[in-house]
């Protein structure tokens, strides 16, 4: 074990998925290094503020190697902490390399080595339905303040009513549903370690609720110092607050899209006019808009068609923001935008030293915030693969 090792195991304990989280939820910068009996050499993954910015093995790199890496079933894994200087070959969001990897894994796309048996991810649970179960960081117990217990049925929040309680589950899961005039629509479960309420919750007294949340099953809850959060959450600027709002708001239209596409009226589009494209640079990873007027849709691909995700307006921000792991564009998804679309430019340097001062608690509330919208996005694109498709 080398002298930066601070974390070392095996992927059948702790599997893949589970440490990119767990790394991630920590922001940590080094060097994963996977040994197998298996493989002939080892392969390295190196991290930057917690994002998967390169894979090597052999003679091969990127995002394809990644991928290969979750088909070491029962491989060993140690982590250093050091400066990484490779460079940023892999695009991606943590939460996309990770579904991606497990779904190609499920589907027999990535080739296996070691033990077949080896323990299901966590990251990867969905219930009979097809449901995911998302599963949050470790519990940081000194922002607990008392504990809420809840019967199997029992709402513990309601969609559209007033509240600004924040728990974080310490066992059992929980079924987040979106109301619609249809009737309720699950949406995801949550599981240990995940959070009710958004960290946003906290911009106004009389925060509305976005879903309906219901135990299932006999749940134990923390309930969070409100006061505490309150005063550190206060301390940001509003342009960080700005950001964390919208896309709160971002995750909110994909929830609303994803239910219509369980009741199957979600209809994806055959063309975006009379919105044109958004010209968006490969790298763009430190380049952030933040709109002015007009308004852009975010839209994945999927055949021939366009799957609008979001609306974008006047104070929300277009582009990925690396150590928020945010976002779907430009590398996951394309922008188009109206005629009088315009945007200033965002400069991240001061954003990065407030995150970086936040405690861990509040940074894990606000990664939760993007691993439900790449989550729900992927259940989104996954409703609509298996419906014919009909188009507007």
């Amino acid at each position: 074990m080398g002298s930066n090792t601070v974390l070392s195991g095996s992927l059948r304990f702790l599997g893949l998925a589970e440490l990119l989280q767990l790394l991630g939820g920590m922001g940590s910068t080094g060097i994963i290094t996977l040994s197998s009996a298996h493989t002939r050499d080892a392969g390295l993954i190196y991290c930057e503020d917690g994002n998967p910015i390169e894979a090597e093995y052999q003679d091969g790199n990127g995002i394809h190697v990644l991928n290969s890496f979750f088909g070491w079933l029962d491989a060993y894994f140690e982590f250093s902490e050091e400066p990484v200087l490779a460079p940023n070959n892999i695009h991606k969001s943590r939460m996309e390399i990770i579904l991606d990897g497990l779904r190609m894994l499920d589907d027999g796309l990535i080739p296996t080595t070691g033990n077949a048996d080896a323990r299901k991810s966590n990251a990867d649970l969905k219930d009979a339905s097809g449901v995911p179960i998302i599963k949050g960081p470790l519990v940081d117990y000194l922002y607990i303040v008392d504990e809420d217990e809840f019967e199997d049925g029992q709402e513990i929040v309601v969609q559209e009513k007033y509240g600004n309680w924040l728990w974080v589950i310490l066992e059992g899961i929980v079924e987040v549903v979106r109301l619609m005039p249809e009737g309720p629509v699950p949406i995801s479960k949550l599981s240990d370690g995940a959070f009710i309420g958004s960290i946003t919750a906290m911009k106004t007294k009389s925060n509305v609720r976005s879903a309906t949340v219901t135990a299932v099953g006999r749940v134990q809850l923390g309930v969070l110092d409100y006061h505490r959060l309150l005063e550190e959450y206060s301390k940001l600027s509003e342009g960080f607050k700005d950001i964390l709002i919208s896309f709160d708001e971002r995750l909110k239209q994909i929830t609303h899209a994803c239910a219509n596409a369980v009741l199957e009226k979600f209809v994806p589009r055959k063309t975006m006019a009379p919105l044109k494209p958004l010209s968006m640079p490969e790298k763009t990873d430190h380049s952030v808009l933040r709109i002015l007027s007009g308004e852009a849709v975010v839209v994945r691909k999927m055949d021939n068609l366009f799957v609008p995700l979001c609306t974008l307006r006047n104070g929300d921000f277009i582009g990925n923001i690396p150590f928020l792991n945010t976002s779907h564009e430009p590398h996951s998804a394309e922008v188009f935008v109206s005629e009088d679309f315009s945007t200033q430019q965002v400069k991240l340097a001061g954003f990065k030293k407030e995150y970086d001062k936040l405690s861990v608690m509040i940074k894990n509330m606000i990664q939760h915030t993007f691993t439900c919208m790449s989550i729900t996005t992927g259940r989104l694109i996954d409703i609509l693969k298996k419906h014919p498709l009909d188009e507007e």
